[in-house]
């Protein structure tokens, strides 16, 4: 008995050592599939670069190498750079190619993996001296070509036969398992995904994007936790007209009339001078304000250090990991076009209006800086121009947009080419901050030449929509075989039209709402151009009075004359009169025996009318009365001059009292 006691222990020993070494030789292979953090994506995108999947493998036998196929399924569409073969450059890398290593202990080694790349069923470019971290095995890969003596760190993904727009394969992987004790890391890097097609939510939750990975043949690589978030979607862009200073919501004085120019010697002039915020005809300047959704929502093209990113490495910037080894087929792997582009769309422009933005953004009114970008019509750069590898840097503007209370209003400008009321006008990122929630300010102005006898400019309401670019509207933009259009590239998402300015009619409505030459009664009347004044020496301006009569002759039978327009102007200052019974000046003919009613309208600013009625000449009248005509017009169309110098406001006081 005690001789048993004293060889227990060692019993014990010996069946551990049996029972640790039977486990090392057993363990089975297996992957624990994860995604780190996911990043936040931009519902307008439709190239959304979303969170690298991690397979961290252990177990099986190191000497006997599988080879299998691993694809991904995303819950929309993949849409990373298709390139020839049907390839993609989403991919995927083997004990992260290019970062340091460790050893069995944890200790950091000098030894790196290596760049190996090939055709799938090729022979890899690393030798097998420098493949330490995985050896492989001379075998026979399941579609009967030979095994490479040395192993193949990084694949590029394929475009499957079936689910083709939601799904990337990697074909021919061959992995050798790292044994107990060991991991072997498979990251799959460069996915990208049409986040526009899941949305923005209106909860406090954001709608995800979901990946699942598999291999197969089956068993061939186990896989736990196959289904990933690699991505949560959130509105990316705000966007509004503010004025110029940023200090409130758009200049109340910004539209314009067609009678009184605007900037008229930029308009002459618009490679030279300076167009102000502010004048007696109101302003002109205006801010366009674009903020990110989130802190990370404008991005670099490529940010310092990012040529020569790692496995891992997290950029705030448009492109990927884009360091996949000397290959040029996987050199441009993971590059995006440009970096995030910021999208003005002028709309229903007037004819005979210009438009001019900034080079760049307002340094003082802005945390992120842009600059403008020749593009096309959708926002990308002309399938001739490659891009650069450096940052763009502003275009020389030819004229000044001032601002008020500005400091530096911020760079020259140019003028915006509109075509049939349309035209755009885009700037990319070049500094973002992703710690803050950025705001980029461009200022914007407009210019005329006042010729209302001519109907120039045109009359009308403009309108902005800020969004990202380049944008896409295409049914099948969301693609990955959408030919070879911008990465980034998005959609319109939600964007609004935002009031820009308006070239309001120079008109006055009058309303006289008795007139008579019935029963003994007669009716005179005078308008008035009252353009003429003290306030501005702009506001003067002419035109002609329709007058529309309504009502009826003697025994209610109709009315012979409707209507009636001055044969001339009435100058600025001037007056037209007439009796309803004779007419009078400017060839008005009155409207003899009519009782009822006159609108009146002026085609200038301004105009107030006088109406007498009286059944008798002057001295031998018994009844006599007068009174003003009632002003029709609404704000929107009186406004365009605010403020103290205006001297115009009481105006609409006028229009409510009577």
């Amino acid at each position: 008995m005690v001789a048993f006691r004293k060889l227990f222990p060692v019993l014990a020993v010996a069946a551990l050592s049996v029972v640790s070494a039977f486990g090392q030789g057993s363990t089975a292979l297996n992957c624990q599939a994860n995604s780190g953090v996911p990043p936040v994506v931009r519902a307008e995108g439709l190239t959304e670069l979303v969170g690298d999947l991690v397979l961290n493998c252990t177990g099986g036998n190191p000497n006997q190498p599988i080879t299998t196929n691993i694809q991904v399924f995303l819950n929309t569409n993949v849409t990373s750079r298709l390139g020839a073969s049907d390839t993609y450059d989403a991919l995927l890398m083997v004990d992260e190619p290019g970062a340091a290593r460790t050893d069995v202990n944890g200790a950091p080694t000098a030894t790196v993996t290596p760049f190996c790349y090939s055709a799938p069923g090729a022979v890899p470019t690393c030798n097998q001296a420098a493949q330490s971290s995985q050896t492989f095995q001379t075998g026979t890969l399941a579609n009967g070509v030979a095994a490479p003596a040395a192993g193949q760190t990084i694949y590029r993904g394929i475009k499957p036969a079936v689910s083709t727009q939601n799904s990337i394969v990697w074909t021919g992987v061959t992995i050798v398992p790292p044994g107990s004790n060991r991991t072997r890391t498979i990251r799959i890097t460069n996915i990208r995904a049409n986040a526009s097609s899941i949305g923005a939510t209106s909860s406090g939750l954001p709608n995800q994007i979901i990946a699942f990975v598999s291999s197969f043949p089956q068993g061939t690589l186990p896989i736990d936790n196959p289904q990933q978030t690699v991505g949560y979607v959130q509105q990316g862009l705000l966007f509004d007209v503010r004025n110029c200073a940023n200090s409130g919501g758009r200049a109340s004085d910004v539209n314009g009339f067609q009678c009184i120019s605007r900037n008229a010697d930029r308009y002459n002039t618009p490679t030279s001078g300076t167009l102000p915020s502010n004048s007696t005809t109101g302003a002109t300047v205006m801010a366009l304000r674009f903020r990110e959704g989130f802190q990370t929502a404008f991005k670099r093209r490529l940010i310092e250090g990012q040529a020569t990113s790692l496995p891992g490495q997290v950029f705030n910037a448009e492109s990927g990991f884009v360091n996949p080894g000397a290959d040029p087929a996987y050199a441009g792997a993971g590059v995006a076009d440009n970096g995030t582009r910021l999208m003005a769309r002028f709309s229903n422009v007037p004819s005979n209006v210009r438009i001019f933005v900034g080079t760049a953004s307002v340094a003082t009114l802005s945390t992120a800086s842009a600059v403008l970008v020749t593009t096309d019509v959708n926002g990308a750069t002309a399938a001739n121009v490659s891009p650069s590898t450096t940052p763009p840097s502003a275009p020389p503007g030819v004229i000044t947009l001032a601002c008020a209370g500005v400091t530096n209003a911020g760079p020259n400008a140019v003028e915006v080419p509109i075509t049939s009321g349309s035209g755009q006008a885009v700037w990319e990122i070049v500094n973002a901050d992703q710690s803050n929630l950025d705001t980029v300010i461009f200022h914007t102005g407009y210019a005329f030449v006042a010729n209302a006898s001519a109907g120039q400019p045109g009359l009308g309401s403009a309108t902005v929509t800020g969004t990202f670019a380049a944008l896409y509207t295409a049914s099948n933009a969301g693609q990955s075989d959408f030919g070879t259009p911008s990465i980034p590239r998005f959609v319109a998402g939600g964007a609004t039209a935002q009031s820009f300015f308006a070239i309001n009619s120079c008109a006055t409505n009058l309303l006289f709402p008795f007139v008579t030459n019935q029963a003994g009664f007669d009716t005179g009347i005078a308008i008035s151009n009252t353009s003429q004044d003290p306030f501005s020496t702009s506001n003067a301006n002419a035109g002609t009075c329709k007058l529309n009569y309504y009502g009826t002759l003697p025994n209610n039978a109709p009315l012979t004359t409707t209507s009636e327009t001055t044969d001339r102007d009435v100058a600025a200052g001037a007056t037209a009169t007439m009796v309803l019974s004779t007419g009078g000046g400017y060839g008005l003919k009155g409207n003899p025996n009519m009782q009822g009613y006159i609108i009146a309208q002026c085609n200038f600013r301004y105009a107030h009318g006088f109406a007498f009625i009286t059944d008798g000449p002057i001295g031998q009248a018994r009844v006599a009365e007068g009174y003003l005509a009632i002003v029709l017009d609404a704000d929107a169309t009186l406004a365009g001059v605010s403020g103290s110098s205006a001297g115009r406001s009481g105006i609409f006081g006028e229009a409510q009292a009577h």
